[in-house]
């Protein structure tokens, strides 16, 4: 039983090292980076307690309170690939109120054990029943939640989508097995198949997180060879991947030479996944006004949207027809345009780098530069026209007329 343990927590610190090391991180990363580390300490704390007082029944008398986290950290991790998680908020938190009153029981009952060499109180029966209660109604629950968030999840975050169904079937097998033995334990002593209903659910329990972490494993090694420089056809030298630039404020866009011909790029996705792709960036666009962000990047993007860079870099280039910063600095200019709008509605003289940083931007050329470029104007041109059509609109008709 140790050696089970002890493997389950060293797999489970080896894949979290993975995410460690790794600076190519999606959000959703940290959703598993938190259920690598909860199992390596559900297991760490197991092996601890096997070793400390290998003799006590401790071992077969106290559920952990973190098996409550795994089931509602599932259905969110899938709620991050999908997108949706956003329409909740902090309401995510209240799926994990179980387990926080659990964990005030479990170290309640843990210092009352120490402080009395091992000896458990009467409330530890009525904790355990709960927990197993509260976990096989959960583990189904969520298991089944997160199969159907998993058809929301883009087609090509197929390994991730693996990954949910796998957990959510390995969630719902525990409940099978839970019901098993209580259906066991409810059997006379002489027709019970199963003698130690304990050590083999402990045993059903341990076996199964190790597979959730080779699992988790698996999948992070496949993103990284998905998201790695040997990818075909990649031009590091466009804006928007340039390992020198900072920031979408400061970056001039660098004109192709003509007389070059470029090679084409390969795509790496179908047309119906840029176009998914293409969706949501608008929507993230729309919704939540990233552009507004002075240090907003691809990386950081494709980071906070949950996809691969690569990815996001083709859609932009391939599908929508922009590089990075064109399309962001467009959306920026868009919203500085609305800002003097609606100053001018309210007959106030704004102060146009002022919004301009407002906007997003942190450099008085770049902002210059993508005026231009998207209005025909320049600032000041355009706010003098701003002028003469709000303010004047009666010398404007003479003027037509003569």
């Amino acid at each position: 039983m140790k050696y089970i343990i002890l493997l389950g927590a060293f797999q489970a610190l080896v894949v979290f090292s993975i995410f460690i090391i790794d600076h190519k991180k999606k959000s959703s990363d940290n959703i598993l980076s938190w259920f690598l580390i909860l199992v390596f300490v559900h297991l760490g704390s197991g092996f601890a307690l096997h070793t400390l007082f290998p003799n006590a029944e401790i071992h077969k008398q106290f559920y952990t309170f973190i098996t409550l986290i795994y089931p509602p950290l599932l259905w969110i991790y899938a709620r991050q690939l999908s997108g949706r998680h956003l329409q909740a908020g902090r309401k995510n938190y209240y799926h994990f109120l179980p387990a926080m009153a659990g964990a005030v029981v479990y170290f309640t009952i843990a210092g009352y054990i120490i402080l009395h060499d091992g000896t458990t109180p009467a409330m530890i029966i009525y904790y355990n029943q709960v927990v197993g209660y509260i976990a096989m109604i959960s583990f189904p629950l969520y298991g089944a939640l997160a199969l159907r968030e998993s058809r929301f999840i883009p087609s090509f975050w197929q390994s991730e989508i693996w990954l949910v169904r796998f957990m959510a079937a390995v969630f719902m097998s525990t409940t099978v097995w839970m019901l098993v033995m209580v259906f066991n334990n409810h059997l006379p002593a002489t027709s019970r198949f199963i003698a130690d209903t304990h050590l083999w659910g402990r045993i059903f329990t341990y076996i199964s997180l190790l597979s959730i972490c080779l699992a988790i494993g698996r999948v992070r090694i496949l993103f990284l060879m998905d998201t790695g420089t040997s990818l075909p056809m990649l031009d590091y030298t466009t804006p928007e991947i340039a390992p020198a630039i900072a920031s979408a404020g400061e970056t001039v866009e660098k004109e192709t030479t003509p007389d070059i011909p470029q090679l084409p790029r390969k795509s790496l996705l179908t047309e119906s996944q840029q176009a998914t792709i293409a969706r949501q960036l608008k929507q993230w666009m729309h919704e939540k006004a990233v552009y507004k962000d002075p240090e907003l990047t691809l990386d950081k993007l494709a980071a906070t949207m949950d996809i691969s860079r690569h990815h996001l870099s083709e859609v932009l280039n391939q599908y929508i027809g922009q590089s990075f910063y064109q399309f962001i600095n467009e959306y920026r200019i868009r919203e500085v345009i609305k800002l003097i709008d609606e100053h001018r509605q309210q007959k106030d003289a704004p102060n146009i780098l002022s919004l301009a940083f407002e906007a997003g931007f942190h450099s008085k050329s770049s902002f210059n530069q993508y005026f231009k470029k998207v209005t025909g104007n320049t600032p000041s041109a355009y706010l003098k026209s701003k002028n003469v059509m709000i303010i004047m609109p009666e010398e404007m008709v003479k003027n037509a007329l003569t």
